[in-house]
């Protein structure tokens, strides 16, 4: 709408004849192409890239995958840019709407007062008769309509502004989400590009962040989810992925599409900058990029896996050493599901290994359920900040740190599921037994069906009983040649091997520290079995306590 000081000819008669229903059937086309480039995004992840990626190896593959990425981060952007414009157009449609509305209302009420209205919106008086010039009753009248006069202009004319300054600020919102973003001669960039957009539209329209419920109830969260429309829950996944990918109990498909896309222009981000103003050194900055750029290889290599082992991205957090929740397997739909949590020194650089371990674990309890038709999904959980190997070790700080974060998830696992009730099965590893035993312990547990210690320091607590699930359902086993049991029983709680803390001990024939996963060991099937629901090979516990362990500490 064109700029004036007061009332405009133009404006106003565009105002009163404004019909936001263009500005919507366009938003509408914007959202239908936002999501065209969504799903052309993930059939060509799964049909194309991934399948390729199994198989195809050397130099001709990397400069065709390198190309194949470009595209899917172009669908991404269009993806996000898109939704972008849908929100502008929906936005100044509104606000034009409501202005037209109360210009609309202020015309009616000129004529219930008799006043006037011009053309260009200027409020006048009804004529005067030259008796009423000298009648006081009527000056009196005359002053009245005087009084309303101005209240109307002044209604009339904040309508008008009100749209002039909706026009604007769409104007200059659009202006940010040019095609250049594609077009520019760039190889990184373009995805971080689109993150910030969405940041600046926002802030172009004086749009407050949307409400999404806090990260405390996973009920809540998807009773809130699903009371969106599918328009609604489009718009939040494509420019607030990082809200809705960290929200327990949300659908896990939902939270993978939220994750990937947080992951996707987080790396972008790094590969496009450099550590000059991050906050981190250089060394850091690298480490940091490193990580992510292996995480997303790994997800992508997995992307043309039917979906029993499909890869989710469930929880993404680069700050820091990094957290990340990635699972085989869709724990919404299996009919077992595992939930492993590494120990001391593992971050996302890490989750590649990570990931290997949980598909062990998936296929040994596959292997459990020949012919049966079940499904497996296992996760591997590292929503904590593990400890380093340093004196964090040794404490259970990091451990009570995260325990009401493992809680909440396996709630959300829970609900997610719905009236499908999986078996549960959540396993420790190393210092992992000792935060699944401090988060078992507490609140009302992890609601797991079983509990596996392997490798365990100590659990933080001192008796099975405590872990709220019945001691026949815990498990516990360390190899002989661990050096984990130098630490063990020493500040971390007691040793769970020992009959004395109650619970099973699992029966273990691999060597070493992170041995429990080798292929065709009977650590590795015994996992496998209590995932599938199976009673493992166990040994007698009921041996004395070693030298030096004093109890409970």
């Amino acid at each position: 709408m064109a700029e004036a000081g007061g009332a405009v000819s133009g404006d106003f008669a565009l105002l009163r004849r404004f019909d936001p229903g263009g500005l919507r059937d366009a938003a509408e086309g914007w959202r239908r192409l936002s999501a065209a480039a969504e799903d052309a995004n993930g059939r060509h992840r799964h049909r194309v890239n991934g399948p390729l990626r199994a198989h195809w190896q050397g130099r001709d593959a990397d400069s065709a995958f390198f190309t194949m990425e470009s595209t899917e981060q172009e669908l991404e952007v269009v993806r996000v840019e898109a939704e972008s414009v849908a929100l502008v157009l929906d936005t100044v449609a509104d606000r034009m709407d409501q202005a037209r509305t109360n210009l609309s209302n202020a015309l009616r009420r000129a004529d219930e007062w008799n006043l006037p209205v011009a053309d260009d919106g200027t409020v006048g008086l009804p004529p005067q008769a030259a008796a009423d010039r000298h009648d006081p009753d009527a000056r009196d009248e005359r002053q009245r309509r005087t009084l309303l006069r101005a209240q109307l202009q002044g209604r009339i004319d904040t309508a008008l502004a009100t749209a002039r300054e909706a026009s604007d600020q769409g104007a200059r919102a659009l202006g940010r989400l040019g095609a250049d973003i594609l077009t520019q001669p760039r190889v990184f960039g373009a995805a971080s590009e689109s993150a910030q957009d969405v940041r600046d539209v926002a802030a172009d329209l004086g749009l407050a962040a949307p409400h999404l419920p806090a990260n405390e109830d996973p009920a809540r969260a998807a009773q809130w989810w699903r009371s969106l429309t599918p328009g609604q829950q489009q718009r939040l996944l494509a420019l607030h992925p990082e809200e809705i990918g960290r929200l327990d109990g949300l659908p896990t498909t939902v939270r993978d599409r939220a994750n990937r896309l947080v992951l996707e222009q987080r790396l972008d981000a790094l590969k496009a900058g450099d550590a000059r103003g991050s906050g981190l050194t250089a060394d850091e900055y690298g480490r940091r990029e490193t990580a992510l750029r292996v995480l997303k290889e790994t997800l992508d290599r997995r992307d043309g896996s039917d979906q029993q082992h499909r890869l989710f991205l469930l929880g993404l957090d680069p700050r820091g050493d990094g957290r990340a929740i990635v699972s085989t397997g869709d724990p919404d739909t299996a009919d077992h599901t595992a939930v492993l949590v590494p120990g001391t020194g593992t971050t996302v650089k890490e989750m590649p290994g990570q990931i290997e371990r949980i598909s062990r674990l998936q296929d040994a309890a596959r292997g459990e359920l020949t012919d049966t038709g079940q499904k497996v999904a296992v996760v591997s959980w590292l929503g904590y900040d593990a400890p380093e190997v340093s004196g964090s070790v040794l404490t259970r700080g990091r451990a009570e740190d995260g325990a009401e974060d493992m809680r909440r998830f396996t709630e959300g696992v829970r609900v997610a599921q719905g009236d499908h009730h999986s078996h549960l099965t959540v396993i420790g590893h190393s210092y992992g037994t000792t935060a699944v035993g401090a988060a078992a312990a507490g609140g009302q547990g992890l609601q797991a069906d079983d509990i596996v210690a392997i490798a365990s320091p100590g659990m933080s607590t001192d008796s099975a009983s405590e872990l709220h699930v019945d001691p026949d359902h815990f498990w516990a086993g360390t190899a002989a040649d661990d050096n984990i049991g130098l630490a063990t029983g020493l500040t971390l709680g007691p040793d769970p091997t020992l009959g004395a803390f109650g619970g099973n001990t699992l029966a273990i024939d691999t060597s070493g520290h992170s041995g429990y996963w080798d292929p065709h060991s009977k650590s590795l099937a015994n996992q496998g079995k209590i995932i599938a629901g199976k009673l493992p090979s166990t040994v007698d516990n009921h041996r004395g306590e070693p030298n030096g362990v004093v109890p409970g500490l």
